[in-house]
């Protein structure tokens, strides 16, 4: 616990671009399932398959970003729910950082305990950077090995910033067109439509989504009852519920 007549100090790290922390920070990540441990925000880009627990149901996401196109494999079930998004139009995927719990004066970035790293979206990174009552505790080891406490890190200021060309500095998983001037505005005035949601600007209706934003859904599905047991009911009513439970939970869409 970092008391509190603790004077700040000054610790800059070094060594991002160093394959050894390139290792180390890929390894923090696929631990944590490349999902921020603070906004549960996830990257699908990352890794292959992402796990994600949808209602009962058991879910692997992957987001292929060049051709457009979500992908939700359903465990149990055996079948793949394809989102082929129109061109131009992009998900915006939380950019993912391995923040330091504390820091050890004159230490490398990849020479920590998996158990002082932890996966954060890089908003949440800059916000628990910024907090002043969680400051990093900077300690040095001395001679017998043990931990001194010799100061903790300044708070930041939080200044989120929206840059148009960049997807990383939108809401996760907003919806978003590419304009003449790169990554811009869909529709309106709207930036992202999970904020539009909360201020109840607009409501978009669920079937609207799929016929103007989506080129098509489609599915692959096993039906050998070696590797599925369940009637072509039951994946119906399942692959409603999972397109159904995406589109308002993660790309924030409700009917009207």
């Amino acid at each position: 616990m970092v008391r509190e007549h603790m004077h700040y100090a000054e610790e800059k790290q070094t060594g991002y671009d160093d394959a050894r922390w390139i290792e180390k920070s890929n390894s923090i990540k696929a631990r944590d399932n490349y999902t921020c441990q603070l906004c549960h925000a996830f990257n699908p880009m990352y890794g292959g398959l992402i796990f994600v627990q949808q209602g009962e149901y058991e879910t692997y996401h992957q987001y292929e970003a060049d051709s457009s196109r979500y992908m939700i494999h359903v465990k149990d079930y055996n079948f793949t729910i394809n989102f082929d998004f129109f061109p131009c139009y992009h998900l915006a995927m939380p950019r993912l950082n391995v923040h330091h719990k504390i820091y050890y004066r004159n230490r490398h970035l990849w020479d920590y305990q998996d158990d002082c790293l932890v996966t954060l979206c890089e908003k949440c990174h800059h916000y628990i950077h910024s907090l002043q009552e969680i400051s990093i505790p900077i300690v040095e080891e001395n001679s017998l090995g043990q931990n001194i406490l010799i100061g903790q890190t300044q708070p930041k200021p939080y200044q989120p910033k929206l840059v148009h060309t960049d997807l990383g500095t939108f809401q996760p998983f907003a919806l978003v067109k590419e304009n003449i001037w790169g990554i811009g505005l869909n529709g309106q005035s709207q930036i992202d439509f999970k904020r539009a949601k909360a201020e109840n600007k607009k409501w978009y209706d669920y079937q609207e989504i799929l016929d103007n934003n989506v080129v098509r859904i489609n599915y692959l599905y096993i039906g050998d009852s070696r590797f599925n047991n369940h009637t072509m009911e039951e994946t119906k009513f399942v692959s409603d519920f999972i397109i159904k439970d995406f589109i308002e939970h993660y790309l924030g869409f409700r009917k009207a």
